[in-house]
């Protein structure tokens, strides 16, 4: 990096690491309220082919279950990113309303994005509610920092990290 105006280097240092990270199926409530959920959990459990052993059958209509799900899981957009583009044009409508009055079809436009918000924060409580369960907390606070926080510890900590096989090794 070059020196600007002052007589010090700036280093840039990259911190990496080589750990591999899981790869890990985690089913969410709120792909069942979806449209197209059960074409494709039908097009999953029915696509892998009927073997002679039931354990094994079973074993791979799961696979492939699970599989079709994550890739039907990579076209749903990202709420975040959903919730705050609907929350712009919300309040790019109300700053529009406090100039003039709307017209009839910026109205239903200002309608229909609210009512979408409503179900992708909807979605979003699902996913935190089924994230962290906790009795401390009153109705009412599910979004705060303080629960999302709580809710990452929790899911950190939701995990074995080694387990004593038959020869006595820990794995």
């Amino acid at each position: 990096m070059a020196k600007l105006t002052s007589d010090h280097i700036p280093c840039k240092i990259t911190i990496s690491t080589s750990i591999p990270r899981a790869n890990l199926f985690r089913f969410e409530n709120f792909w069942v309220e979806q449209d197209d959920f059960l074409q494709t959990v039908s097009e999953g459990w029915s696509s892998q082919q009927s073997l002679t052993d039931a354990a094994r059958n079973i074993s791979s209509k799961f696979k492939g279950l699970r599989a079709n799900l994550k890739n039907w899981s990579k076209n749903i957009s990202n709420l975040r990113l959903l919730i705050r583009n609907c929350n712009h044009v919300i309040c790019f409508l109300d700053q529009l309303e406090d100039r003039r009055g709307l017209f009839n079809p910026e109205a239903n436009l200002r309608n229909v994005v609210k009512r979408q918000l409503q179900t992708w924060l909807h979605y979003k409580n699902l996913y935190w509610r089924k994230r962290y369960t906790v009795n401390r907390i009153k109705l009412g606070d599910e979004c705060t920092k303080f629960f999302h926080g709580m809710a990452t510890i929790s899911y950190r900590r939701n995990t074995i990290s080694q387990i004593l096989n038959e020869h006595g090794a820990w794995v």
